[in-house]
């Protein structure tokens, strides 16, 4: 990944610190304080690096040294917020993240004076939000680290480094948080323990009323973690309770424990038995359909943490506290390290009821005798729409976090959708899906670059959770005869193998695509739109039972 790193302070020990991280490439402009030069300047090297992603960290007693004259420092501020706006808007193709404003030393004032660094700091942070501009909480740093632990004013009068060794290591750390939330890394499950995690005590032993849980006293541990773990499930993470325990003591817990904010309806699955957590993480996965490498597991054993470790590798254990009142800002911290969210879509808001709708589903496959009957009797609708502005945040979503249905596995940002979608050459299909069980949201993207009287399908992915569905298949036929009328003769697809996409390796043979050319990074396929498909391949094409609405 191409990163620029962008400051009005000295800030090469942070780059190094992050490229040692990360491996990623860095650019750091030359010369103290240049970084609006780079920003302003077209041709500056900067742009000749073409990062994807910009991250802006500004000092506030640069940027405001005369920060007691309100008004001056008010202008300073709306003046920068202007350019770094203007800035995001002209180059869409990459996505800039901006620090929150924090000023090293107060403004010497009497004591009944307005706290002028509170209103700056304010104002900052409203202008970032106007501008939708991610932001790296530098304020947030300060506070949890102490403004003496983290900034080193010794290194500052000595050679222009603001920030203490301690104070750089928390910077990085978020930079990579960012980073890898930009990138579509977020984790998608949270499993966890009961005993000893969720609530405090063991519910065999001491009874649902014995359990420590409550809003106040000892219990608040307890009710806190649970206040943070609701608050990832509304932004999208599935929970999933994997106890050993007797099923029948736990769910008493769950469902009448009068302190319980978690009830049996925020889980997408229960596990609640005696077998060996990671049998049952593995079967979550399987019921979900989603990679084990989304999953994150709390579990106050360390017996159980090490025995997830060791039998699945790609599931993240971090350690449990010793320390059980430190609970809330562990998951605090773990939500930023494994689920942080750019920002939400309503997709996000509903995912656990889409899920449990899901099983539904899984659950009435038994009462039909075929496949197509019970396809037949979802009587699903998928909705196709030209991509909108307020589509795009979910569009760059699926195209990060989309791997089993996804044939070239190409990451677009929310600016790289914006700058795509403004241009008449790129033509782009977002698809909507709901049966009689519900809606399922947003789970289809198709992006084509048309030349002429030829389209190249440069991605075309799907939610792993509607695959089996034969969706794919009504919507490439509805999208062919879509671009047949926008004057398109000849089709070309790409699929690029990755080691998560076998699901659509035949995709584009199955739907009457001829290999063209090939290597063992890209299979390109063609189908001219003129030449009739064979019976074969028109079954194929009938087989889902999707009703089809252009909007």
């Amino acid at each position: 990944m191409k990163i620029a790193l962008l400051s009005n302070i000295t800030i090469e020990s942070i780059a190094s610190k992050y490229r040692s991280e990360t491996g990623d490439d860095v650019f750091v402009p030359r010369g103290y304080n240049t970084w609006m030069q780079e920003l302003v300047t077209p041709e500056s090297e900067m742009y000749a690096f073409a990062p994807t992603l910009v991250f802006v960290l500004l000092d506030g007693q640069e940027l405001i040294p005369d920060a007691w004259d309100a008004e001056k420092a008010i202008q300073a501020i709306d003046s920068t917020l202007g350019i770094l706006t203007a800035t995001a808007e002209a180059h869409r193709g990459m996505t800039f993240v901006v620090s929150t404003l924090d000023i090293p030393h107060r403004v010497l004032a009497p004591l009944a004076s307005p706290r002028i660094e509170e209103t700056l700091r304010s104002r900052w942070r409203e202008g970032l939000d106007r501008a939708a501009l991610p932001a790296l909480d530098l304020s947030e740093i300060v506070a949890t680290l102490g403004r003496s632990q983290c900034y080193s004013p010794k290194m500052w009068y000595l050679g222009g480094l603001r920030f203490s060794q301690p104070g750089e290591r928390a910077i990085v750390r978020e930079l990579l948080r960012i980073r890898n939330a930009l990138a579509g890394s977020r984790k998608k499950l949270l499993a966890l323990d009961l005993d000893n995690t969720l609530w405090g005590g063991v519910v065999g032993e001491d009874g649902v009323g014995g359990l420590d849980l409550a809003p106040t006293g000892s219990g608040a541990r307890y009710y806190d973690f649970q206040k943070r773990v609701r608050d990832l499930r509304n932004m999208g993470v599935l929970l999933a309770v994997v106890s050993k325990n007797t099923p029948q003591d736990a769910l008493d817990a769950i469902r009448t424990h009068p302190h319980m904010l978690l009830r049996e309806d925020d889980f997408v699955s229960l596990m609640i038995n005696w077998q060996p957590k990671p049998e049952n993480l593995r079967q979550i996965a399987a019921t979900l359909n989603i990679g084990l490498d989304s999953f994150v597991f709390i579990d106050d054993s360390p017996i159980e943490r090490e025995s997830v470790r060791t039998a699945l590798p790609d599931v993240a254990v971090p350690d449990f506290p010793s320390d059980t009142s430190t609970l809330e800002s562990f998951i605090s911290d773990l939500s930023r390290d494994f689920f942080l969210l750019p920002r939400a879509t309503d997709e996000d808001a509903d995912k656990t009821e889409m899920y449990r709708a899901e099983a539904k589903r899984e659950g009435e496959k038994t009462n039909f005798g075929t496949l197509e009957d019970f396809l037949a009797s979802l009587d699903m609708e998928l909705t196709l729409s030209p991509l909108s502005a307020r589509d795009i945040l979910r569009a760059a979503q699926l195209t990060q976090k989309t791997n089993q249905f996804n044939t070239t596995t190409r990451r677009y940002t929310e600016a790289d959708l914006a700058r795509m979608s403004a241009d008449p050459s790129w033509f782009i299909r977002i698809g909507s899906l709901r049966d009689r069980f519900g809606d399922l949201g947003q789970i289809l993207l198709l992006i084509a670059r048309i030349e002429g009287e030829k389209a190249t399908i440069d991605t075309f992915l799907m939610s792993c959770r509607t695959m089996g569905r034969g969706v794919e298949n009504a919507a490439v036929a509805e999208i062919e005869s879509e671009l047949e009328e926008n004057g398109v003769d000849r089709i070309e697809a790409i699929y690029i193998p990755t080691p998560k996409n076998s699901p659509v390796a035949d995709l584009w043979p199955r739907m009457g695509y001829v290999p063209v050319s090939g290597s063992g990074d890209e299979r390109r396929y063609a189908r001219n739109l003129r030449e009739a498909i064979n019976e074969t391949e028109a079954s194929v094409r009938r087989e889902a039972r999707v009703r089809i609405v252009r909007s």
